[in-house]
């Protein structure tokens, strides 16, 4: 009996320390950072406020914004280590989405899957429909991607 309450109350300490140890839907509060992915330790915010519509020629898109890098967000840190600027090409009528090929000045675009893996499409696939969304109240990929409702009610 005592081993049984003893991994019981395991189990729950190790239930409350996953609660505790969350990534923050909104960086310190603020809902202009926008939590687009969260891995090993770091967390990856969509920065609201920068977003920049480059190109308007429906159905193609291209769309700037800022993503800020917080190293152990899930521990609580909120410090803002780095700040790049992530473009998005968007083919609205095939819905296909880009991203510049890697090293590509020049914006030689790769396509993201909506199921492509991790390495593929990591911080980029859950940022560029976030971003696509605030600049036009629509989903891109959106169940193709596997995004549920749940997914924009953050946005």
């Amino acid at each position: 009996m005592r081993k049984i309450v003893s991994t019981f109350m395991g189990v729950i300490m190790m239930m409350l320390a996953s609660v505790a140890f969350a990534y923050p839907v909104h960086l310190n509060g603020d809902s202009n950072y926008i939590l687009c992915d969260g891995n090993e330790g770091t967390g990856y915010y969509v920065d609201r406020s920068s977003l920049n519509v480059k190109q308007y020629t429906p159905p193609i898109y291209i769309i700037a914004v800022n993503i800020v890098r917080v190293p152990d967000a899930d521990m609580g840190k909120t410090k803002i280590s780095d700040v790049k600027t992530h473009y998005f090409l968007y083919k609205y009528n095939v819905r296909e989405m880009y991203v510049p090929a890697e090293g590509d000045s020049d914006y030689d675009w790769r396509l993201l899957k909506p199921r492509g893996s991790y390495a593929d499409t990591g911080i980029s696939m859950p940022a560029g429909e976030i971003i696509f969304y605030l600049a036009y109240n629509l989903r891109f990929y959106g169940e193709r991607a596997g995004y549920g409702d749940s997914f924009y009610d953050k946005i």
